[in-house]
């Protein structure tokens, strides 16, 4: 049996009101630190790749592999690098992996935050905006902080090099997909 239900139908044209609120981005130039975490993912023998058909989001991961929106502000892109790269260190390769997706993201979108911040990217309330989305609290933060921690450090001592060195990729042999 077949059945069809009658459904009002509205164009974006019959609604008025003010704009929704749109999530707050990251700004700011990375530099050469985004070329470092790229080859600090790869380093990891982690594959990295873009793509225009993941959905909704801006990055995802599994043990081994990064996928990230092509097309990404430099700035955006780190954050989501960063971001995707606590997953699969925190949740993918440790063998400690939450089952609350609110503490996984809650724990990544930190651990993105604070190496954005490290490098001086300006990240607005990006991070608290994307935390509160899964219900982030401070309770959470607070009984994740030391994984954050570790995981942050982790990140920032492969990409941060001394004053003055020059730039000199972790990977020599390191292939990245062009963005």
């Amino acid at each position: 049996m077949v059945a069809f239900k009658a459904a009002c139908v509205f164009d974006v044209s019959q609604t008025d009101g003010d704009p929704l609120p749109e999530f707050s981005r990251v700004n700011g130039d990375p530099g050469l630190h985004r070329e470092r975490l790229k080859d600090l993912i790869v380093a990891r023998d982690i594959t990295l790749d873009y793509s225009d058909t993941i959905g909704g989001a801006d990055g995802l991961s599994t043990r081994g592999r990064i996928v990230i929106r092509s097309g990404l502000e430099p700035a955006e892109e780190f954050s989501v690098l960063a971001h995707e790269l606590a997953h699969v260190l925190m949740h993918h390769e440790d063998g400690i992996t939450p089952e609350s997706k609110q503490v996984r993201e809650t724990e990544a979108e930190a651990v993105a935050f604070v190496v954005c911040q490290t490098v001086g990217l300006d990240t607005n309330s990006a991070a608290s905006d994307y935390i509160q989305l899964y219900q982030g609290d401070r309770d959470t933060l607070v009984a994740s902080l030391e994984r954050i921690q570790r995981t942050a450090t982790t990140i920032v001592d492969g990409i941060l090099t001394e004053e003055g060195e020059a730039f000199e990729p972790l990977h020599r042999d390191a292939k990245r997909p062009a963005a």
